[in-house]
């Protein structure tokens, strides 16, 4: 653990050691919020800790089921009920984070499949209208420009934004909610920062 604090006192970032996510933060409320004028500071924390913290577990290929999550703070910062404080604190916010995240699948499903009925018919017509100028009476510039070309093209891209919110466009948002609830489970360690 002692890499994880220099890593951390180094850089004031996250950093992956081992499997532990370590955030340092100067306040115990930097965990959800930030103040607005710290982008006017050069060392200020820009980001709340906790999005830090999902936004460094996206980034890995899989979460270790041995991960923690490590929060530094200044001594004067920790008191004895600090840690219980803001686990229950990063409790609630992966609850209402996963609640945020479950609507936008829906939404994602929902739309794919009211854009599958206007994409469906845009896929049909494009067919029918490609069909009519692949007829052998068409001259060939208009058959490969419009019948292999143009209409074959509208037909597909009709078909493409729904299939894609219905296949495609979830799988982030699926990862994500996966990844809130590997949070809400993990142990939540406080350290001083710099300690050894």
């Amino acid at each position: 653990m002692k890499d994880a604090e220099s890593a951390v006192r180094t850089t004031g970032r996250t950093r992956r050691v081992g499997e532990d996510v370590v955030v340092a933060l100067h306040r115990p409320a930097e965990l959800l919020s930030v103040e607005p004028q710290a982008m006017l500071e050069r060392d200020a924390r820009i980001e709340p800790g906790a999005d830090e913290i999902v936004n460094e577990l996206l980034g890995r290929s899989r979460v270790q089921r041995r991960a923690r999550i490590v929060l530094t703070l200044p001594v004067e910062q920790i008191t004895q009920d600090t840690a219980e404080t803001l686990h229950v604190a990063l409790g609630r916010y992966c609850e209402a984070r996963l609640a945020r995240v479950r609507r936008d699948i829906e939404v994602a499903w929902r739309q794919g499949l009211r854009s599958l009925g206007s994409g469906s018919i845009l896929f049909i017509v494009g067919l029918l209208l490609s069909t009519g100028f692949l007829e052998p009476d068409v001259p060939a510039f208009w058959q490969d420009l419009l019948g292999n070309g143009v209409f074959l093209v509208i037909g597909w891209v009709g078909l493409w934004y729904p299939l894609d919110l219905l296949f495609f466009a979830r799988q982030p948002l699926k990862r994500e909610a996966l990844i809130v609830e590997a949070i809400s489970r993990m142990p939540l360690l406080v350290q001083r920062a710099g300690s050894r």
